[in-house]
């Protein structure tokens, strides 16, 4: 059987308003079941019962949504959702007579690594700067918002034994990490890109990205985070990048929660900030690398 998918016939806005309706549901299963086992066996006030909650939020709202809208559009659900082997490109360059020779596969690895380094610096420095942002009457919501979940990440993070490390590792780096991954990178912006364009749509999506988190003292950084995932995904034309990327993001800041006695830092984890301005380099340098790689294999195609 040949490849399908569905959402080239449905069009832009079928496509997301299914995925819309079946988001709502599945919340609505999984979160249901997992307040339901959460109120009757821990109560919602615990760390153990704020976690098991978490998972099923996650779960419900990130996970199974796309994977139930790639299961029911197409036929190979794991390339809807760009989960091919990394990297992947759209390209046959030995079947090529006098084909240029193309940057062999670890050079995509290597600048992944870059980005991944410098990354850290880029997010401290744009921390530094959302938080330089003056105060609006109208935000004040949003970061009473942002206060609560802090609250919430600090009781999850309040124990600091191996089991409660292990959970939290579940919960808050392997699920989200993946989750929302396929979510915004794997549904959201293949969606958007169908119809509005590459740059367009990896904007797009990630504004979704952090607006969704509700951090608006984070929103720069989270914002940034969302730009290179979704660069990422189209550079090395495979989902597990992006996923490898957001997976080391999230274990180094739990690390460093854990490194202070369970208390997310909220101040730069860098002497300066033009320490980070310098660490910046390394995540330019490995983007334009990874998009160089990329239009070498797609050349042919243009």
């Amino acid at each position: 059987m040949g490849d399908t998918d569905k959402t080239l016939e449905w069009g832009t806005a079928r496509t997301m308003m299914v995925f819309i309706l079946i988001t709502m549901v599945s919340l609505f299963f999984f979160g249901g079941i997992g307040m339901t086992f959460v109120k009757s066996t821990f109560g919602l006030a615990s760390a153990t019962g704020m976690r098991w909650l978490q998972l099923s939020i996650s779960i419900g709202l990130f996970l199974m949504p796309p994977l139930f809208l790639a299961q029911h559009a197409s036929s190979t659900p794991a390339a809807f959702l760009g989960l091919n082997t990394l990297p992947t490109y759209s390209s046959a360059p030995h079947a090529r007579k006098n084909a240029k020779n193309l940057p062999p596969t670890y050079f995509t690895f290597l600048a992944l690594i870059l980005v991944a380094v410098g990354s850290f610096f880029a997010i401290d420095l744009l921390s530094h700067v959302n938080h330089m942002l003056p105060d609006y009457p109208w935000a004040d919501t949003l970061i009473a918002q942002e206060n609560q979940m802090t609250s919430t990440l600090t009781t999850l993070l309040s124990e600091m034994t191996l089991s409660v490390l292990a959970a939290n590792v579940m919960v808050m780096v392997v699920i989200p990490a993946f989750g929302e991954e396929l979510f915004f990178r794997g549904v959201l912006q293949k969606i958007l890109h169908s119809n509005f364009g590459a740059p367009t749509a990896v904007i797009l999506s990630a504004l979704c990205f952090a607006f969704a988190h509700q951090q608006p003292l984070s929103m720069l950084p989270i914002f940034f985070m969302g730009l290179t995932f979704g660069f990422v995904r189209i550079w090395t034309g495979s989902l597990w990048a992006p996923i490898l990327l957001h997976a080391i993001n999230n274990s180094f800041a739990l690390g460093s929660a854990y490194i202070n006695n369970g208390v997310l830092p909220d101040t730069s984890v860098v002497a300066g900030s033009w320490i980070s301005a310098l660490g910046i380099i390394p995540c330019i340098l490995g983007l334009l690398w990874l998009r160089n790689i990329y239009q070498s294999h797609t050349a042919w195609l243009r």
